[in-house]
């Protein structure tokens, strides 16, 4: 039985991650690993199984007819796909003989692609192409030079045909042929992803999308994804042409694992290339799905499933929160990420992730979140991360568990709400313990939440300073007495002074002394 998706609905890998499995795994595949990478598809079914009369026909204009081109493709590919075949064909024939079969082969599928005037015809010549191509793709990912000498002409050959402006036209024809067409521009891209976008290929691959097959939809997000890798020309295209949305509902929506794991790839490599070509609230609605698919998805998938969703998603989420603290972010930003419902998941991410990485990222966002209005802070308050911050923040740095820089940043997420919150939302954080979390941080709430009170006994004509009795109430003067004598100076100064403007009454008097003593040394110098 399939996994269960947030949604409820049975989770199910991808059937060309299943035949890419079984050739290249099963069947000795040429290069060890290489079923992370979809191979085409075999002898499926196109277009309501439409026959070619055209598959039989003579040879014409001094090309090989159509059936004999799609033989003699098949062969070639079934005589060099694994690394067995590969090695007994050159035993039988010569590497040199190979090349120029590999030469004629390509060349003769490509016009047979613009020529064939059969939609079944063309999706079986584009299929070969594409397992020709995948070959390479392989090679080159894994690194097999040798085969790569023999092979590596053969998407310059494809270009040099004229074939991307039809594969591209392609991507309107029927589900089997837009299937191949662009399984064998993704391939392309892969390699020449400048002369595919040239092409005019952008658009029509984001139109499929939100193709119901499945297929069609991996195929189109993968050819995205490589066409908009390290280069703010082709990533502006991409996002110019609407794929935000239809992406967004297929993360959302979508049962199948190379769907996600693609879809937060191209979020991840759309989001990298500085500057943004649109706000980055754009981007902030994909936040509550990244997230889940990580806090919620440990363990869950099959492992080679697991890695490919899980490090795709870490990588868009750790990519969206260096933007917010970046400079990129703003209050639209922050609005996008309370309205979407990204506080919740945020949360579970902060409580439960598995590396403290993961937990940094999360922290960051709520302190980018806590950074904005004070609506922005209540949403964190009435999301409940308070006590999530305060716990983060107070935890010990043992075991490499929990880093100072996560532990500092919880704490700069808590002063935001104090330093910059209202009198309500002070009184909320005092309430769990947060006002004074971390040593470093009490000087700065008490002296904010003071100066707060009296300005407020000012205004009103109160007696007293009604925010220092919520000091006593939280602890914070028996906190602030403690660091009086901290190991660092300059805290236990801050805590001195502290004690002295607004509690003199529990102020050390020889640590007072010591303090004043000092001070006045270094005003001598500086005189």
């Amino acid at each position: 039985m399939g996994l269960l998706l947030p949604s409820g609905r049975p989770h199910k890998p991808h059937e060309a991650t299943i035949i890419c499995d079984r050739i290249d795994s099963d069947e000795g595949g040429l290069f060890p690993g290489s079923a992370d990478i979809p191979a085409p598809l075999e002898d499926t079914p196109c277009c309501g199984q439409m026959e070619s009369a055209a598959s039989t026909a003579e040879a014409t204009d001094g090309h090989p007819s159509p059936q004999a081109v799609l033989t003699k493709a098949r062969d070639l590919c079934d005589g060099i796909h694994t690394k067995e075949a590969y090695d007994q064909t050159v035993l039988q024939r010569g590497s040199e003989a190979l090349r120029p079969d590999i030469a004629s082969v390509t060349t003769n599928i490509c016009h047979l692609i613009a020529s064939a005037s059969d939609a079944h015809l063309r999706a079986d010549a584009i299929q070969q192409l594409a397992r020709l191509l995948h070959i390479l793709q392989v090679a080159v990912t894994m690194g097999q030079t040798a085969v790569d000498e023999h092979i590596n002409g053969i998407p310059e050959r494809a270009i040099a045909a004229g074939v991307v402006p039809v594969l591209v036209e392609e991507l309107s024809g029927c589900e089997e042929v837009q299937l191949q067409a662009a399984t064998a521009l993704r391939i392309l891209a892969f390699h020449h992803a400048a002369v595919v976008a040239s092409a005019g290929a952008v658009p029509p691959l984001v139109q499929l999308v939100p193709s119901p097959n499945e297929r069609v939809c991996g195929e189109a997000i993968l050819a995205l994804c490589f066409i908009t890798h390290d280069s703010a020309t082709r990533r502006d295209a991409v996002l110019a042409a609407g794929v935000l949305q239809p992406l967004l509902t297929v993360m959302h929506e979508s049962d199948s694992a190379d769907a996600l794991a693609c879809g937060a790839h191209l979020v991840h490599s759309m989001s990298r290339i500085r500057p943004l070509s649109v706000p980055l609230a754009e981007f902030a609605r994909f936040v509550p799905v990244l997230a889940s698919l990580v806090g919620d998805f440990v363990g869950e998938f099959e492992q080679h499933e697991d890695d490919r969703v899980l490090m795709s998603s870490r990588a868009a989420l750790a990519e969206f929160a260096g933007l917010c603290v970046g400079g990129e972010g703003d209050d639209a930003a922050r609005d996008a990420l309370v309205q979407c419902g990204a506080v919740a998941p945020i949360k579970t991410l902060l409580q439960s992730a598995d590396t403290v990485e993961m937990k940094g990222t999360a922290c960051m966002i709520v302190y980018f979140v806590t950074a904005g209005s004070t609506a922005h802070r209540q949403a964190i308050i009435d999301g409940g991360l308070v006590p999530v911050l305060v716990d983060v923040a107070a935890s010990e740095v043992t075991g490499g568990q929990v880093h100072a820089g996560l532990k500092q940043m919880a704490g700069k997420a808590i002063m935001n709400i104090v330093a910059d919150g209202s009198q309500q939302q002070m009184e909320q954080v005092a309430e769990c313990g947060g006002i004074f979390s971390v040593p470093a941080a009490c000087s700065r709430p008490t002296i904010t939440i003071c100066s707060a009170g009296e300005e407020k006994q000012a205004n009103e004509g109160l007696p007293d300073n009604p925010y220092q009795q919520l000091v006593h109430q939280a602890g914070g003067v028996d906190k602030i007495v403690t660091l009086q004598a901290h190991d660092d100076a300059q805290i236990a100064l801050q805590a001195v002074v502290v004690l002295a403007h607004y509690f003199p009454a529990h102020a050390d008097a020889q640590v007072l002394l010591a303090a004043a003593t000092l001070a006045a040394f270094y005003g001598s110098i500086r005189n």
